[in-house]
C-alpha cells in the first residue's frame, strides 16, 4: 500500500519561493554558497533572508501580472454619446482622470 503526504518535509533540493517572488532581492556571488536574499514585503523594514523559503503569507509570483499590469493591457468599453458611437479603447489611451474611474479599489483579506 502507497500513502501520500501533501504538505509534508520540504525538499531540501526545492527552489526557495524567493526566486519568483515580487518582494525579494536576490544578489548572488560566483561560488554556490554566495548569495544575500532581502525581503520587502514588510512595510516597515527590509528583512535578510538566510535559508530556504518554502511557504510565505506575502507571496506574490512575479510570473504572474499584478492587477495594475492587467488593467495597463486592458480593453475598456467606453459608453457612447451622441457625437461617437461606444467604442473599446486601449486603457493606455485613456486620460489619467479617466483611468480612475475604471479602478476597483483592491482590497485586502478581513477589510471590511
Amino acid at each position: 500500500m502507497r500513502i501520500n503526504v501533501r504538505g509534508g518535509t520540504a525538499r531540501n533540493d526545492a527552489d526557495t519561493l524567493c526566486q519568483t517572488c515580487r518582494h525579494s532581492r536576490i544578489t548572488r556571488g560566483r561560488k554556490i554558497d554566495e548569495e544575500l536574499v532581502f525581503c520587502d514585503a514588510s512595510q516597515s523594514a527590509t528583512v535578510q533572508i538566510g535559508f530556504k523559503v518554502t511557504s510565505c503569507s506575502d507571496y506574490a509570483d512575479r510570473r504572474t501580472p499584478s492587477y495594475l499590469e492587467l488593467m495597463h493591457q486592458a480593453w475598456i468599453l467606453q459608453p457612447g454619446s451622441p457625437k461617437r458611437p461606444a467604442a473599446f479603447v486601449r486603457a493606455t489611451d485613456l486620460q489619467e482622470g479617466e483611468i480612475t474611474r475604471h479602478l476597483i479599489p483592491v482590497r485586502r483579506p478581513g477589510d471590511v
